[in-house]
């Protein structure tokens, strides 16, 4: 397997500098080949490739190379918009040498590193792998900041996408893990504490093993509506353009919050919101037939849980006030007030496909913004609760373990009576880009 190589490096660190060589990138001691620089520097006074970094090959043979540019010299004055870039306005282009010996270029990432925040810290780390490049950029101040950002390169798209954010005092975390070709996000949650921190040599930053929340997140349509009218019309399903749910006890699947997983169950659970208080739910449990007891808590049903937004980055006493649980019975759509005891109820439309039951909840009059949600299908036998099956690690009553909402990087579309994943978004692949001209 091909080294990776790093080529942007933390810039403090002087033990990195030889690690650049360690992995196999090739510095340029003198000019580049003219070519190149005319492609990739144009007329930009200053101009010069620093680095030519081996990406491997394309499926199809292209070779791959990562050129990265320095667009001045060090120390220099601030830019039109009052930065200091540094060490320098930098590029990252791609250059694509197909079978027959042409070259093309491609402008990857654009930096201007001005600390990225009012502490100064802000760092760039660029990894190059085969028909591969992530960065690693840090940045903030009290309150911090961390992404890393993978792509192919050829053909371009996104890979994986990671944030997280957490506050030097406030304490706490919150990260997220996108996987644009699983189409899913993961989440970590460390709460704030109760109380600020005053222990300066308390660690701050994101634990994922020691975060007590953790979920999957509900896809949310960048533009809902003409999407709910078509389903209702046709009495359609949900097929890849939905969170999926299992009960397999695997936590990329689902969590199974109250009985035991069982990998053997063919519960599947598709969820999707069409817009930011509209969710689209389709449930499908072969053997069970839902019915009404006298308390829908043990009946077959979906539970929507709202509640504050998950990370503020500083202690709330009043979180759990602002939590609200409803109930929606499978049987008959309806719908009751459980935590929180709202006065007011989603609405609910109901239809089905097969054997999958389709509920529309509705909560857009009921004052209720989904900053974070979760979302449960709990079975019952009119007597007790059975298994439940979750998008977040839930605990009664607890805000800090439900979910939260993103916007879905594609487009969908009807097909075949099912809403599918058409393609992704073009803005979702576009990377990095400063402003960096001269």
């Amino acid at each position: 397997m091909m080294n990776e190589s790093v080529c942007g490096m933390f810039r403090g660190l002087p033990w990195m500098v030889g690690l650049v060589a360690n992995f196999g990138a090739m510095a340029v001691a003198g000019d580049a080949p003219f070519a190149e620089q005319v492609a990739v520097c144009q007329d930009r006074p200053e101009c010069r490739i620093v680095e030519t970094l081996d990406a491997g090959k394309a499926a199809d043979g292209t070779v791959l190379t990562v050129l990265h540019v320095a667009l001045g010299s060090e120390n220099q004055p601030d830019d039109a918009e009052g930065r200091q870039c540094r060490p320098y306005p930098e590029d990252y282009w791609l250059k694509q040498v197909d079978r027959d010996g042409k070259a093309a270029y491609r402008r990857l990432f654009a930096f201007c590193n001005d600390g990225y925040g009012a502490s100064g810290i802000g760092e760039d780390v660029v990894t190059i792998g085969p028909n591969r490049i992530t960065l690693d950029r840090v940045g903030g101040s009290a309150w911090r900041w961390e992404i890393g950002a993978s792509y192919q390169l050829m053909p371009e798209r996104p890979l994986l996408r990671r944030e997280a954010s957490y506050h030097t005092l406030g304490g706490g975390c919150l990260e997220t893990e996108t996987d644009f070709r699983a189409l899913r996000q993961r989440g970590w949650l460390d709460p704030s504490p109760t109380e600020e921190m005053l222990d300066e040599e308390t660690t701050v930053g994101c634990d994922r093993e020691s975060a007590p929340g953790q979920f999957i997140a509900i896809p949310e349509l960048e533009r809902g509506g003409d999407e709910l009218a078509a389903l209702e019309r046709q009495s359609a399903g949900l097929g890849g353009c939905a969170l999926t749910l299992r009960a397999t006890g695997n936590k990329e699947e689902g969590f199974v919050v109250l009985g035991g997983p069982d990998p053997q169950a063919r519960t599947e659970v598709k969820l999707l919101l069409l817009a930011a208080t509209t969710l689209l739910a389709q449930v499908r449990d072969p053997g069970r037939i839902p019915a009404a007891s006298g308390n829908w808590i043990n009946d077959d049903r979906l539970e929507l849980w709202l509640g504050p937004a998950l990370y503020g980055g500083w202690p709330s006493a009043d979180r759990k006030e602002q939590l609200y649980q409803f109930g929606i019975r499978l049987a008959d759509g309806a719908v009751f007030a459980g935590y929180g005891k709202s006065k007011r109820l989603p609405t609910i439309r109901r239809w089905q496909r097969g054997d999958a039951r389709l509920l529309l909840v509705d909560w857009g009059d009921v004052g209720l913004e989904p900053n974070s949600i979760t979302v449960v299908y709990g079975q019952g036998d009119g007597r007790r609760q059975g298994r439940m099956l979750a998008t977040s690690h839930l605990k009664y009553g607890d805000p800090d373990t439900l979910g939260q909402p993103w916007t879905f990087p594609v487009t969908c579309e009807l097909r075949d009576e099912l809403l599918q994943v058409d393609a992704l978004r073009p803005e979702t692949a576009a990377m990095e880009q400063d402003d960096t001209a001269d």
